[in-house]
């Protein structure tokens, strides 16, 4: 996809970022069903119980649930930007975000070790609030960025400059145009 406002060198990067991200979030995936085959369970801190676990593994499906409709509005929205709006170059970075959320998703998923937040007293709930709010926050990002994008051009009563038309003549130093110019000033 080429757009007119960027030069190749930005188009690059940011074609490279999303190649980057896809290919980090495609390993972490592989890496959960790897281990998720092999029957390795997540090691818990120990001051957890049992319905801490399951809160933070419903906590985990919860959020891979909500992936799957932003995943859908993302895709009934990109190729709907107008590419001469102010956000016509927004198709990128949102596809940028929503894979970076998407691999966020499974870091949550395979860690198999959380038996160093023992250390921290109340770390479950330190945990979950943590997650809470970064989670929140994510989504809240790509919910202003979607609905930014999805917005139709607002309307100017006023013009925010001034434009000159084609067909108006030349002033030269010895049209009625320029003498009237500088007499009016």
């Amino acid at each position: 996809m080429r757009y007119a406002d960027l030069n190749l060198s930005n188009e690059l990067i940011l074609v490279g970022l999303v190649v980057v991200v896809w290919a980090a979030f495609l390993m972490r995936a592989a890496v959960f069903f790897r281990l998720e085959r092999a029957g390795i369970r997540p090691l818990y801190p120990d001051s957890w119980n049992v319905g801490q676990r399951r809160a933070l593994e419903r906590f985990r499906l919860l959020i891979g649930l909500a992936l799957v409709p932003l995943w859908a509005i993302y895709l009934s929205i990109a190729p709907s930007i107008p590419a001469n709006s102010r956000f016509g170059n927004l198709e990128m970075p949102m596809l940028i975000s929503m894979l970076s959320v998407s691999y966020a998703w499974t870091l949550l998923l395979a860690p198999r070790n959380w038996k160093r937040l023992d250390a921290l007293p109340r770390s479950f709930m330190l945990m979950i609030a943590f997650l809470v709010l970064w989670w929140a926050t994510a989504f809240s990002a790509l919910g202003w960025m979607f609905a930014t994008a999805s917005a139709p051009p607002s309307f100017r009563m006023f013009s925010n400059g001034v434009y000159a038309g084609q067909d108006t003549p030349h002033a030269t130093p010895g049209s009625r145009i320029f003498i009237a110019r500088n007499f009016n000033r």
